[in-house]
């Protein structure tokens, strides 16, 4: 089954949605927030989920515009939420300003979980990087590192693995303004891997999405003939909806929006494929 968690413009908690195609989807907990954060600014944007390899859900988010931490919760179940706490991952880090969109993967060449998110560090006023610490537990974390940095403003980034073990990243590039005809502000990709503990990132797409798109989230599915398609959901910020795309090779995407039903109004979401799954919608 898979699983979109969002939080929603009006209320910053966390929503869950349910789907067993990843086409359709119906609200999960009846449409009402699943947790809320009693930490830090006791808000949740960006919320991300990933399920770790004995079945632990671990719930990450944004704690706020201008936090030097990100938020923790673990679950079994996906309702009963435990262990919450703030994660100071760049609080050691001189003139960090906040602190955005946390996602976590599993590194199968270094064999652990990282969590990446995006951080300005500096005199200037949201000049963001991808940063990253490294956990096999999700309790002991490794030193905050720069993970990506192609030098310009990126946030929003997401990594994928592909059934042949390729990493996929996904990001925004944050350059320009947000007004329409923008040449920027909408999502670009580009594939890595881990040499000798070092990233080695490869040639970046072109602008995947419409202008004005954020918060991506990209996930596998399978087709007639058990053929994997690749779907990237978006968030266009100064619109309601959501943008859905769909690729075969992760290089050419087609907008298939009006194919794909959503819960009503989510906001940078994220979407995972849950093993053995028994919660109730």
């Amino acid at each position: 089954m898979y699983i979109f968690s969002y939080f929603k413009t009006e209320a910053e908690e966390l929503f869950l949605a349910t789907s067993n195609d990843g086409f359709n989807w119906e609200d999960f907990n009846k449409g009402e927030p699943v947790f809320s954060s009693s930490v830090g600014t006791k808000t949740i944007r960006d919320p991300f989920i990933i399920q770790d390899r004995q079945g632990m859900f671990h719930l990450l988010w944004t704690n706020g515009w201008n936090s030097q931490s990100i938020g923790y919760a673990r679950s079994e179940n996906l309702v009963d939420w435990r262990d919450e706490r703030l994660l100071p991952v760049m609080e050691g880090v001189p003139l960090t300003k906040n602190c955005w969109a946390p996602e976590a993967y599993f590194d199968v060449d270094e064999q652990q979980y990282r969590l990446i998110w995006s951080s300005t560090v500096g005199e200037k006023d949201r000049d963001h990087r991808i940063w990253s610490v490294a956990t096999s537990d999700f309790i002991h974390y490794s030193e905050p590192e720069l993970f990506f940095d192609p030098g310009y403003n990126v946030i929003d980034s997401t990594v994928i693995t592909t059934n042949e073990q390729k990493h996929y990243m996904f990001f925004k590039d944050e350059r320009g303004l947000n007004d329409p005809g923008t040449e920027y502000k909408a999502i670009r990709s580009c594939q890595f891997s881990t040499i000798n503990g070092k990233r080695i990132f490869h040639e970046t797409s072109d602008l995947l999405t419409s202008e004005l798109t954020e918060g991506p989230t990209v996930f596998s599915v399978q087709t007639e003939g058990n053929h994997e398609k690749w779907m990237m959901f978006v968030d266009p910020f100064r619109k309601p909806g959501y943008e859905i795309l769909e690729s075969i090779d992760l290089k050419h995407w087609n907008d298939i929006s009006s194919s794909v039903k959503l819960p009503a109004g989510p906001r940078h979401g994220s979407v995972i494929y849950v093993r053995n799954f028994e919660g109730e919608m």
